[in-house]
């Protein structure tokens, strides 16, 4: 009967110790070298699945910070799957072209990492503290997320949907 009570009252410990645990106050995001916490800032997530061909799988997910209308940051990671090591090449190389455009943007931070059978690109655009002019000069003005010099979560939204992203609001 003593084992059956310390058992019970460990079981009982773990809900409430569990169900009395903080929430989760703050979200950070680092941006520049900078933490960015998004605490007060809305938060979406998106994810789309893609394939690239044959043997090549593609795995695409969003963090959306955003408040009113206004996308604060965009963390986005972009994963390529992949048997052949000429495949990975081949996107390893095209993200670091990419990213070789935006190396002097600021608040435009982009990493690719090589492992054994994928390559991923792992993104954060600071949409508040981003040179919006400079990005614009990349990017161009057609199709793009910024109205009146913001980034429009409706516009980022629309553009995703097209391609079959789907997105659900977070609640920290």
């Amino acid at each position: 009967m003593k084992k059956n009570s310390i058992i019970i009252v460990l079981i009982l410990s773990l809900f409430l110790v569990t169900a009395c645990q903080e929430k989760k106050t703050q979200e950070k995001v680092v941006s520049n070298g900078e933490t960015v916490d998004t605490s007060k800032m809305k938060h979406k997530t998106c994810t789309r699945d893609a394939s690239a061909g044959s043997g090549i799988d593609v795995t695409l997910s969003y963090d959306l910070y955003y408040t009113g209308d206004d996308l604060n940051i965009l963390h986005s990671s972009e994963k390529v799957v992949a048997t052949s090591d000429d495949t990975l090449d081949e996107y390893e190389s095209a993200y670091k072209k990419i990213d070789s455009n935006y190396e002097n943007l600021k608040y435009y931070d982009s990493k690719v990492i090589r492992g054994d059978t994928s390559v991923t690109r792992d993104l954060t655009i600071n949409y508040d503290k981003i040179d919006i002019d400079g990005l614009l000069a990349i990017e161009g003005e057609e199709d793009n997320i910024i109205e009146n010099g913001k980034a429009k979560v409706d516009k980022w939204m629309t553009l995703a949907k097209k391609f079959g992203t789907k997105c659900e609001d977070v609640n920290d």
